[in-house]
């Protein structure tokens, strides 16, 4: 157990009169395991309630939370998902985000298809995003590692959609920093502007990483991360699954319940409901209002 004293950010803020979407609002262009997007009117009320003009994202994902929030001046997302990151960096150049358009446009959605791209070789960068993306839209769960045939008519996106998704993010993804680094890295960068807010949303403790992951976050990495964010002097946010082990690990934090849907696969059944930690080293309150699912 770490003893070392933790940084805590002084003083108390106020959460925002529920959620209410950013005016740069676009929804995330991938399907992901976990991700945030029903999140989205629990999540962003804490990162508004403290003022910042640097804005982190050590484990984007598919980046529902980052789409979803407001930008700032400085922006960096970051994941140590190379092929993910490629996409990104896709979407957010004008170039290669229409080539990447015009080719998905005129793709179709089939299990056949779908096993001819899982094949692909990919060897250069525009080649690797489109992989990534047809797979990401087509796969069970968005999973691109080892992934399952997973699209359904009538509830899926079809390839003739995918470019309102790849414009919404080129548009949001100007001037933002994307990067395949370990967290560390983000976390010990210097400052680029006068008050630092990062969110982190790693794999989950008790998740099992082995299907959807290329780079698993073991133990020993959930407990680097809790000892670097111990000491950290910016701002966060963490979201983790509620297991005894997070409890314990973030005593020293103030820690928020929350639940809300899952949505990690096209079904017409009813979505799961999650109850999920948030994590902060600085104090929210006024929180009533975001307290209904």
């Amino acid at each position: 157990m770490n003893t070392s004293k933790p940084k805590l950010i002084s003083g108390t803020y106020k959460a925002s009169s529920g959620y209410q979407k950013s005016a740069d609002y676009v929804q995330s262009p991938f399907r992901y395991p976990g991700g945030k997007f029903y999140a989205l009117k629990f999540i962003v009320p804490f990162l508004n309630a403290y003022e910042h003009d640097e804005y982190r994202e050590p484990f984007v994902g598919g980046g529902s939370v980052f789409f979803g929030k407001q930008k700032v001046k400085h922006n960096w997302i970051n994941d140590l998902e190379k092929d993910v990151v490629e996409t990104y960096k896709t979407f957010k150049d004008n170039e290669r985000s229409k080539l990447l358009i015009d080719r998905v446009s005129i793709e179709i959605a089939s299990k056949e298809r779908h096993a001819e791209v899982k094949a692909m070789v990919a060897s250069t960068p525009d080649e690797i995003a489109f992989r990534t993306y047809y797979l990401n839209r087509t796969s069970y769960s968005g999973i691109i590692h080892k992934p399952a045939w997973g699209y359904a008519i009538g509830a899926s996106s079809p390839p003739e959609n995918w470019h309102r998704f790849i414009k919404g993010a080129n548009s949001k993804l100007k001037d933002v920093k994307i990067t395949s680094h370990d967290f560390e890295k983000v976390l010990a960068a210097p400052a680029k502007g006068s008050r630092v807010l990062m969110y982190l949303d790693p794999p989950y403790f008790l998740a099992d990483q082995k299907r959807a992951y290329t780079k698993p976050f073991v133990i020993a990495d959930h407990i680097r991360l809790e000892e670097k964010l111990r000491s950290l002097e910016h701002a966060f946010l963490l979201s983790y699954d509620d297991c005894p082990q997070i409890r314990e690990m973030y005593s020293w934090a103030h820690i928020y319940e929350r639940s809300w849907f899952y949505n990690t696969a096209n079904s017409s059944g009813p979505r799961k409901i999650g109850k999920e930690l948030l994590i902060t080293n600085y104090k929210v309150n006024h929180l009533e209002q975001l307290d209904l699912l």
